[in-house]
């Protein structure tokens, strides 16, 4: 018994030594780890943990920690104390043509009252942010220049995902298709961002999808928000389409990609259909792509509209839809300049062209526009 008592010393002086250790060397690796987080080019406030609808360590929150990583921490902070009517997404690209772009947006567009930006402390009814993903010709990587414009507007959502790059001969601002890869990237996109936008923004009501060859008359486009319900709301400018399903043709409309919106409600069933919900997790390979054409993500827009008219078939939805006097093409197939005083989205433009419909537009009230109600077929239609 005697010798029993040194033992249980010796057991206790080399346990608390051995934690010691383990506590140093714990330390340690955070220390490292948080070292390679700040050098690796993130902003020094940086939250790493932003989505707390989600659990730490869930899928969401690794792809969220990747998709706000260049938004400082701050920034998420002041937007959650934000009350914004609509959170407003722009899939673009990592590349120079589409940065001036985003450039001319900002310094047009993204000027008009009501748009929150990092100049006005994100103050306003309206968010916009760009949609980016990991470009092809920078090593799928983000670019230095990239990640300055991050840094100086705090607008830039980067995506777990990787571009694709275009395989026809469609230019920016023209009509057309990229190809098909780059059509799945663009609705993986597109997904990701509403599916991101519900968590972060848990009290928005409207969440949209715009185009970066796009100009939007803001203080008209909030105007008819505000005569929208605030659920079961598919807002856009209605094109017609048809599937062949089984052997018969289904009609239906989807509202055009130049700039759509869905309330809260709409976009949580979109973003909930497992079977899109499990195709956008999968990388594009030429012998998949009769399962990402099953539900037409070669086309983002019409990809939507097939999962909440034809696949859900949601039956409290209500189509909001905008004549083209409204919503449309700076100008048509044979060259006619479309603008009008009822214009809220003109589309395809040069980049000369956006400054020139800010001069047109910037100092024009919004006026409460005349809407006509279908009650029968679920569907409200903005008149010129």
């Amino acid at each position: 018994m005697a010798t029993r008592g040194p033992r249980k010393v010796v057991i206790a002086i080399t346990l608390f030594f051995f934690l010691l250790t383990l506590q140093a060397f714990i330390g340690h690796r955070y220390y490292d780890a948080d070292t390679a987080v700040t050098s690796s080019g993130y902003p020094s406030d940086t939250s790493l943990n932003v989505t707390a609808a989600v659990k730490p360590h869930s899928p969401d929150a690794t792809a969220d920690n990747e998709s706000l990583r260049y938004i400082p921490h701050s920034t998420i902070q002041t937007w959650r104390e934000r009350d914004y009517l609509i959170v407003f997404g722009i899939p673009s690209i990592d590349i120079e043509a589409r940065r001036r772009r985003r450039y001319l947006q900002r310094t047009t567009c993204w000027q008009f009252p009501g748009v929150a930006r990092r100049a006005n402390n994100f103050t306003g009814a309206m968010l916009v942010l760009y949609v980016l993903a990991r470009h092809p010709s920078h090593g799928y990587k983000h670019s230095a220049a990239l990640l300055e414009e991050a840094d100086e507007y705090h607008d830039i959502i980067t995506l777990p995902m990787n571009d694709a790059l275009p395989t026809t001969n469609k230019t920016i601002g023209g009509a057309g298709h990229w190809g098909t890869e780059a059509g799945i990237s663009m609705s993986r996109k597109t997904y990701f961002w509403f599916e991101l936008a519900l968590r972060v923004f848990p009290n928005v009501s409207y969440i949209s999808k715009g185009d970066d060859d796009m100009f939007l008359r803001v203080p008209q486009f909030l105007t008819d928000l505000n005569v929208l319900p605030l659920k079961n709301i598919y807002f856009g400018l209605p094109i017609g389409g048809s599937l062949l399903i089984n052997n018969s043709i289904v009609g239906f409309r989807f509202a055009s990609g130049m700039c759509y919106t869905l309330s809260r409600d709409v976009a949580e069933q979109f973003v909930a259909f497992e079977p899109l919900r499990r195709l956008v997790q999968l990388r594009y390979s030429k012998n998949r792509e009769s399962e990402f054409f099953s539900l037409n993500m070669n086309a983002e827009d019409v990809m939507v509209a097939r999962v909440l008219l034809v696949e859900l078939q949601y039956k409290p939805l209500v189509f909001a839809g905008v004549l083209p006097c409204r919503f449309h093409n700076i100008r048509n197939d044979t060259g006619h300049f479309m603008v009008n005083r009822n214009s809220v989205v003109v589309h395809h433009l040069r980049e000369d062209e956006y400054a020139m419909l800010m001069d047109r537009f910037g100092y024009i009230a919004a006026y409460t526009p005349k809407v006509q109600k279908l009650r029968k077929r679920q569907f409200l239609r903005f008149l010129c």
